[in-house]
């Protein structure tokens, strides 16, 4: 994360469109930003920091048919990453969560977030909606939302790219959680980096218990 000069920041909540923010999902996502936080503190990490990493949860929803996904970013580093992603100056003033926040921040976070991160449901690609954001101080909160999908038994395909193009150490856990075949739910965490940028799962068959253990 880059250091920037101090200013404070102030929870930012942004709603677009009709859908609603995953509360399920939200609540649970918040209490591990929490940990995240911490976990930071007791790691000695300042405004500065060595610590490139991302987390990106994404859970099945069995009553509106859709994925609901959280990301959990630095904030700092959403700033970099929007600065290249749309070319602009370093004198330019994003300021996210600030009153004076760039008015067009949205729109750029979301445009960011779809050039890096897919998933492909068996031949077919996956629409994000855009659902809101979070700011909170040194951490970000993205939320989107995909249309009503027949996901039951497809083969998954998930890359995150995030961060990429700014750390070449750049880590992304990804935790997702998808029905299988049979109807019961399964999940699955894995880390991705420049090496291992994406990763296949078939959902055709249940996952054995322990799976991930």
């Amino acid at each position: 994360m880059s250091a920037n000069p101090i200013r404070a920041r102030k929870a930012s909540t942004t709603s677009h469109g009709s859908g609603d923010k995953p509360v399920s999902t939200r609540s649970a996502i918040q209490f591990c930003g929490v940990l995240f936080s911490v976990a930071i503190a007791l790691c000695g990490f300042e405004m500065s920091h060595d610590f490139h990493f991302s987390r990106t949860d994404m859970r099945w929803n069995t009553d509106t048919r859709t994925i609901q996904t959280t990301l959990r970013i630095f904030t700092d580093d959403l700033e970099l990453a929007l600065r290249n992603h749309r070319n602009l100056p370093s004198e330019f003033k994003i300021w996210l969560g600030d009153d004076e926040e760039w008015t067009s921040a949205d729109d750029a976070i979301f445009d960011w977030v779809e050039a890096n991160l897919t998933i492909q449901l068996d031949d077919s690609t996956l629409a994000w909606n855009w659902v809101g954001k979070e700011i909170d101080l040194d951490v970000s909160y993205i939320y989107l939302e995909s249309m009503p999908i027949d996901a039951r038994g497809a083969i998954w395909t998930v890359m995150n790219r995030l961060f990429f193009n700014e750390y070449e150490d750049q880590v992304n856990e990804v935790y997702l959680e998808r029905m299988n075949s049979d109807g019961s739910m399964s999940e699955r965490r894995e880390m991705l980096n420049w090496e291992l940028p994406s990763f296949v799962w078939d959902g055709t068959t249940p996952e054995p218990e322990n799976a991930n253990d």
